[in-house]
């Protein structure tokens, strides 16, 4: 594959609840793989648009591959979320995939789990939408049923499941 020596970026892709905020932590804090919390940067411009206003979703995307790029010139592995659904992110993920070794997460839970945990999850650190936004968006992620080179089915599994199955995973992408 002539991955030697190439900056490799870990992509956790799924359905708003479906947990990859959680195992993005987990690469970071058991890993020590950085894990960029790319909402940040969507809070930072949406600016009373919608969520899903195609220049802020351009612009969104455009920032997110900007600042990847940026921390991979200090870094050798990061790791970032994505529902993966719009031409903008099947954009970037090309051009990434064109000078990094891009490694898909699949991450996977059923629809009521992920919207309980949309619910009660920390809304400082997230962009709010509301419940029905939130379903939408999930059956378009289920709908398009993206093609990755791994998977985590982020269920009913404890977090040191979740951590011996993330370590499996990264000891599987280097043998590559």
């Amino acid at each position: 594959m002539g991955t030697i020596n190439r900056k490799t970026i870990f992509l956790l892709i799924g359905q708003k609840g479906s947990g990859k905020s959680f195992i993005g932590t987990l690469f970071d804090k058991e890993f020590g793989i950085t894990f960029i919390r790319v909402e940040d940067w969507a809070k930072k411009i949406i600016k009373n648009r919608d969520v899903d206003d195609k220049a802020y979703l351009k612009q969104v995307f455009g920032s997110i591959e900007k600042g990847i790029r940026s921390s991979l010139a200090h870094k050798d592995q990061l790791v970032f979320e994505s529902t993966g659904l719009t031409e903008y992110f099947d954009e970037m993920l090309e051009r990434l995939k064109s000078d990094f070794q891009v490694v898909t997460i699949g991450v996977f839970a059923n629809g009521t789990i992920c919207l309980e945990r949309v619910k009660s999850r920390d809304q400082e650190i997230h962009i709010n939408i509301s419940d029905d936004q939130v379903l939408n968006i999930n059956k378009k992620v289920r709908e398009r049923n993206f093609d990755t080179d791994f998977a985590i089915v982020n269920e009913n599994k404890s977090k040191k499941a979740l951590i011996k199955e993330i370590g499996e995973l990264i000891e599987q992408t280097i043998d590559k």
